[in-house]
């Protein structure tokens, strides 16, 4: 995938987080806008979220500590 792509839909993303946080009262936080998306007072909004979590981290982990030929890591 193209490196400016990846920004892009990661750029994208992070404004459309935004507005959704963008309401303009208390429960305007990243963490209840998560636990409404998720539907967390539920079970299965918690294994929803956890799975989510772990796939993510999964996923990124490697993906950082992996070691590119060419890359400014010594």
């Amino acid at each position: 995938m193209r490196p400016r792509l990846i920004w892009a839909a990661g750029i994208g993303s992070l404004i459309v987080l935004d507005v959704a946080l963008d309401r303009r009262h208390d429960s305007s936080t990243l963490s209840e806008v998560t636990r409404a998306l998720y539907r967390t007072d539920t079970t299965a909004g918690r294994v929803a979220f956890v799975a989510s979590w772990a796939v993510l981290s999964a996923w990124l982990c490697p993906h950082i500590c992996k070691r590119v030929e060419g890359s400014l890591s010594t």
